[in-house]
């Protein structure tokens, strides 16, 4: 059975805060957006359940805004 991919979103501690399923319309855009609000990261999990960080707010401290 595939499984869908998921999108894991962590503190900038690290420590687990919430999940969501991309068969989710908007699911990505939901993490981010809660990424955003903790200034954490956003982890892409394949069906593996291997982790790749698709999103860092804290890397975004850094950028000057015009």
């Amino acid at each position: 059975m595939k499984q869908n991919k998921k999108y894991k979103v962590y503190t900038k501690k690290g420590e687990f805060h919430h999940a969501y399923n991309s068969c989710l319309e908007g699911s990505l855009k939901w993490a981010i957006d809660c990424a955003r609000t903790i200034n954490g990261v956003v982890m892409s999990v394949d069906e593996n359940g291997q982790e790749t960080q698709i999103f860092n707010n804290s890397a975004l401290k850094n950028v000057p805004v015009n």
